[in-house]
């Protein structure tokens, strides 16, 4: 498959997430509990795309919730990036978006034979990944496990999350999005306990997921790798086909 079609696929996934304004093709995903917005697609003219950004901006003022705008290598206008930098968004971490076909040579590759791999099914399961983001020290992990069980009260089917245990203690995890009708599952969230490191969790999470997605009769994995991620994950048959970048406005700020 062509660069071009995965990449057609990948943005079919992103206007399925969001909801349509009808102004310059933007899709808005919201936070279920109302305090953050993502623009996860938009296709603006050069000569609206100020305009656009200007409205987004006001709304979430008015509204009060945090706005992140998701820059992909192939969005156009090809200066988004510096028009939303002038318009006050901070550019967050550079990711490249990678993508692994649904097959047996991909099974192999990520094996998690052996693991304890576990999925969330209910609030005790959140609270054993909530464990594990604090143990990596972040802030918002109570937040964090709010929204994610919004998220699974509200779509379950939508949402998977595995943890990986050892010794019955709770040391890595990592999350899947199936979009409704979709053909590609989305990784996320892949995170180890510092003291778990380079023991073969991270790619035992990814093979977990991936034979969910296998069962669930999707075609790809897509993911938006940082560079600690991205050597692994390239090493095992992911592919690079573009880049992406969160740019953010806090209201507040």
């Amino acid at each position: 498959m062509s660069d071009e079609t995965i990449l057609a696929g990948l943005d079919e996934e992103r206007r399925a997430v969001g909801e349509y304004t009808g102004r310059g093709g933007v899709f808005r995903e919201h936070a279920a509990d109302g305090s953050e917005c993502r623009i996860v697609y938009a296709r603006c003219t050069p000569g609206e795309l100020d305009d656009v950004i200007r409205e987004e901006v006001d709304l979430a003022r008015s509204t009060g919730y945090t706005l992140e705008w998701k820059v992909y290598g192939h969005d156009t206008p090809r200066d988004l990036d510096e028009r939303l930098t002038v318009a006050g968004f901070e550019p967050d971490d550079e990711e490249s978006v990678l993508v692994l076909p649904v097959e047996e040579a991909a099974l192999a590759a990520f094996d998690p034979e052996g693991r304890d791999i576990r999925r969330v099914v209910d609030e005790r399961g959140l609270d054993d990944y909530a464990e594990i983001a604090r143990a990596l020290g972040r802030k918002n992990a109570e937040e964090e496990r709010q929204q994610l069980a919004a998220a699974l009260r509200d779509a379950p089917e939508e949402l998977s999350i595995h943890i990986a245990y050892v010794d019955g203690e709770p040391v890595a995890c990592g999350r899947v999005y199936f979009r409704a009708g979709g053909a590609y599952a989305e990784l996320a969230g892949g995170r180890t306990h510092p003291a778990h490191r380079r023991h073969g969790l991270f790619t035992a999470l990814v093979g977990s997921r991936l034979r969910e997605a296998r069962d669930r009769g999707r075609t790809h994995l897509f993911v938006d790798a940082l560079p600690t991620s991205e050597p692994t994950l390239r090493k095992r048959g992911f592919r690079f086909v573009t880049w992406t970048r969160p740019f953010v406005y806090e209201p507040g700020s």
